[in-house]
């Protein structure tokens, strides 16, 4: 979906355990901008220990104007949207470059749909949506578990780990942003 080169801006809307994801993906690439955004601090804040080169807190900066910013008007050449809000959507497809993509990873639930500004998308705008990588599995499987086995895809980072009788506390911790992906031990 989206092939970076030296010199593009790749965003990153969304900072939980599939945004994280992307951004640890997005380091392992030529990109030279890999903007994280996010309304939770620590989230953002483990995204640039993971590769952001710059972090956007939502929920004090309108992410449009800071990519904007970022990239002296350009806009990003990708954004990957996470968090399955079409308002977070509809920025992302904003905040694109001429001929940027856009890759729609969350997903609301189904039958909703997003206004988009047609105009907006005459420049060569791309939307396109994804699962599960859209990668074969054979080979895509054991690259990534040579990554993890480096240190060059540390997962770990995205994990807590909770005895089962701890849920309120696993729950409270991925909603402050403690924990990215809590997993319950029996």
């Amino acid at each position: 979906m989206l092939k970076p080169r030296l010199g593009d801006t790749l965003v990153v809307l969304g900072a939980g355990a599939v945004g994280l994801s992307a951004v640890m993906a997005a380091a392992l690439t030529p990109a030279t901008r890999i903007i994280a955004v996010d309304r939770v601090a620590e989230r953002l804040t483990l995204a640039k220990e993971l590769g952001a080169t710059h972090t956007v807190d939502a929920g004090e900066v309108d992410p449009g104007e800071a990519v904007a910013l970022l990239t002296d008007g350009h806009g990003a050449d990708g954004v990957v949207e996470t968090t399955g809000s079409v308002a977070v959507l509809r920025q992302g497809a904003d905040a694109l470059a001429a001929r940027g993509t856009l890759v729609v990873v969350g997903a609301p639930p189904f039958g909703t749909e997003v206004a988009l500004d047609v105009n907006g998308l005459i420049p060569g705008k791309r939307i396109v949506g994804l699962t599960l990588g859209d990668s074969e599995t054979q080979t895509f499987i054991p690259a990534l578990v040579q990554l993890v086995k480096e240190g060059r895809l540390p997962l770990h980072r995205l994990i807590g780990h909770y005895p089962f009788a701890d849920i309120e506390q696993a729950v409270r911790d991925m909603k402050a942003g403690k924990t990215i992906k809590p997993v319950l031990t029996f």
